[in-house]
């Protein structure tokens, strides 16, 4: 845009302004706005529709003389024709329920709590899985995660948690309905460069970079003990631990005694090394699924072997965790989006009186 436009008219702020607001639009059934498409089907018939017409009236005679004959005392402006199709336009949009703000209102939580568990240890940096968007093991453990909130978001109600480890557990984003802060945090996560809390405190200190036992014993923390049943844990791990000590026992256990299933989802190539070179040091890994079958068969939950593929998370979880019980948060202030709604068909049944003021 220009500079000189923009100071002297504003139009730079109003255009950021629409963008923000407009990114701040959600609604409630965004599957109503397929019925947009109608709008210029409509169009294109009523169109059709007039040379009909048209046609029609030149086999009468000639269209001025004939014009002459009607008796219409008031002139049709052709702006008016527009007033229908702006009118089904705000009707659809209207029953999509739009929403932005917040209302005064608050919602109840209603829904399962996950927590989510990506490993980040060197080993996930091997580039053998199949997709050309997602070559390392880290970057579609991440893509699987991603894929995970968002299918937690579309329904709503449902609360995550993401625990990031290597050596060490962190958590990096705590039990939340807030699913745009959990998918931001995901995001942001880097393999090549880890947080350092998940690194040995001391080089040389810890037996292996995998601790998978403490990163699930920070998850089961993570969760809310008030809502036992109502709770699972998803780790994205290629399950190489080279401390070979059976470390993940103990976390599993604790998920066990907390009745907490642990989906174990399994990612990297379990036919073939993978090498890494750190340094001077060259080292092998490849997906071990034993560790991680154990997990989930111990705590009762589900192992699923991704291996070189991307985990279709959001697909699992709608289809086994969301038919699952869910919790009920009573005493949880949830802010509600404001229904706008009644901003759009308002205005719709006035263009809609208008255009049938004039086709009369």
């Amino acid at each position: 845009m220009n500079p000189l436009l923009a100071d002297s008219s504003g139009l730079a702020g109003f255009a950021a302004d629409a963008r923000e607001f407009l990114a701040a639009v959600r609604f409630a059934r965004p599957d109503v706005l397929w019925l947009l498409w109608l709008v210029p089907v409509l169009g294109l018939l009523d169109r059709w529709a007039a040379r009909r017409r048209r046609a029609a009236i030149s086999r009468i005679g000639r269209p001025a003389g004939v014009a002459g004959q009607l008796t219409d005392p008031f002139p049709r402006r052709r702006w008016l024709g527009l007033a229908y199709p702006v009118g089904w336009v705000l009707l659809v949009l209207g029953a999509a329920g739009p929403r932005w703000g917040k209302s005064d209102e608050t919602g109840v939580a209603v829904g399962r709590d996950v927590v989510v568990v990506l490993d980040v240890s060197r080993s996930m940096q091997a580039d053998d899985m199949a997709d050309p968007s997602a070559k390392t093991r880290w970057e579609a453990a991440r893509a699987a995660a991603l894929d995970l909130v968002d299918g937690m978001a579309r329904r709503g109600g449902h609360r995550v948690a993401v625990v990031a480890f290597a050596a060490r557990p962190l958590v990096l984003c705590p039990l939340t309905t807030d699913t745009d802060h959990a998918r931001a945090v995901v995001a942001d996560l880097d393999g090549l460069v880890p947080p350092p809390e998940v690194r040995p405190p001391v080089a040389g200190a810890s037996v292996s970079g995998t601790r998978i036992g403490a990163a699930l014993s920070a998850a089961v923390a993570a969760h809310d003990a008030r809502f036992p049943g109502y709770q699972d844990i998803v780790l994205i791990s290629d399950g190489d631990d080279p401390g070979g000590d059976r470390e993940w026992v103990k976390g599993a256990g604790e998920a066990r005694a907390a009745g907490i299933p642990v989906h174990a989802v399994g990612v990297g190539n379990p036919d073939a090394d993978a090498f890494l070179k750190f340094g001077e040091e060259l080292v092998s890994t490849r997906l071990q699924e034993g560790p991680l079958r154990q997990v989930a068969d111990e705590t009762r939950g589900q192992y699923l072997a991704a291996r070189r593929d991307v985990p279709r998370l959001g697909e699992f979880f709608r289809d086994r965790i969301e038919p699952l019980p869910g919790r009920e948060v009573s005493d949880e202030s949830l802010p509600l989006p404001r229904e706008r709604y009644v901003w759009f068909l308002a205005p719709a049944l006035a263009f809609f009186a208008v255009g049938w003021v004039r086709g009369r």
